[in-house]
């Protein structure tokens, strides 16, 4: 029995990601993978500095939470996407990268760029415009064909639509501009990232799932995971480790409309303690799903 209920949880968790087909940073879960890279950017973003780990904010976003750098160094700042963003992206040419932004400085713009490198080679991409002030936000979409691609930097030649295929399923390195201002220290938020298949909107999608922080969080023993669904659904809440691996599944079946809570005691399925350490708790309702963290101290 219990084989079967976890087998029925990774199909749904498989098919909601094949159904949606999307890759998605809502910033909820904290940086999510995201850091900044200091590059150079006076020779195609290929030679690496130093990496920064981004400032969490749990409101103010578009639409909620969100990140922040504050840029206080000489060198090219970008966000440097996580492995969920790179690899085989094939899957994603003709879609879209849309990502919102803002800056509390736009004076210096000539490194505004998108950059994908792939297949031994530096594509990049040149935003419309400079991002407002916050607490305003821009969104952006980059549409992922080569039309608007150069090569090496933003003054380059038009990307090939056979180089564009090449770096498409090759993708090493994805970056989104982090500096903005002519000026040594500004501060750059981004939020609501995400890699979207052709044919699907570039917006996303309004989900009736509202997941709400573990309380206590951290704790020990026991912790209360709450959430929220506009309707009734088929809901599966599982725990994992930092490493993806599947902890213990707290819950599988259909649920109502309106709040709901699971208690978990800090076990895996065995019903063996589990060492201290930082968790992963997802919430999957229908094609919806959502992550949040919570930390575990004996």
């Amino acid at each position: 029995m219990f084989k079967l209920i976890l087998a029925t949880a990774l199909t749904l968790v498989l098919a909601v990601s094949s159904a949606s087909a999307q890759v998605i940073t809502s910033f909820d879960a904290g940086s999510e993978g995201w850091i900044i890279q200091d590059v150079d950017c006076y020779d195609s973003y290929t030679i690496q500095y130093s990496t920064y780990t981004l400032t969490e904010h749990s409101t103010g976003g578009n639409p909620s939470s969100y990140v922040t750098h504050n840029d206080i160094t000489a060198y090219c700042s970008f966000f440097s996407a996580p492995g969920s963003y790179l690899g085989d992206l094939s899957a994603y040419l003709g879609g879209k990268l849309v990502f919102s932004l803002n800056s509390t400085d736009t004076s210096w713009t000539d490194e505004d760029v998108v950059v994908l490198i792939g297949a031994g080679m530096v594509a990049c991409f040149e935003l419309p415009a400079p991002p407002p002030a916050p607490p305003t936000w821009e969104s952006y979409q980059v549409p992922l064909t080569a039309a608007g691609f150069t090569y090496d930097d933003q003054n380059g030649a038009p990307v090939s639509v056979n180089d564009f295929d090449l770096i498409m399923a090759d993708v090493q390195v994805l970056l989104i501009p982090a500096e903005f201002g002519a000026e040594i220290e500004e501060t750059v938020g981004l939020d609501s990232v995400g890699l979207l298949p052709p044919g699907v909107s570039n917006v996303l999608p309004s989900s009736p799932v509202r997941l709400h922080a573990a309380v206590p969080n951290p704790f020990n023993p026991m912790t209360t995971i709450a959430f929220s669904l506009d309707r009734t659904e088929q809901v599966s809440l599982a725990v994992f480790d930092l490493n993806g691996r599947l902890v213990r599944t707290l819950l599988i079946g259909s649920l109502t409309a309106g709040r709901h809570e699971v208690k978990w005691q800090g076990r895996d399925d065995r019903g063996s303690e589990v060492a201290s350490g930082v968790y992963l708790y997802r919430l999957v309702a229908g094609p919806f799903s959502d992550v949040g963290r919570m930390a575990l101290v004996r």
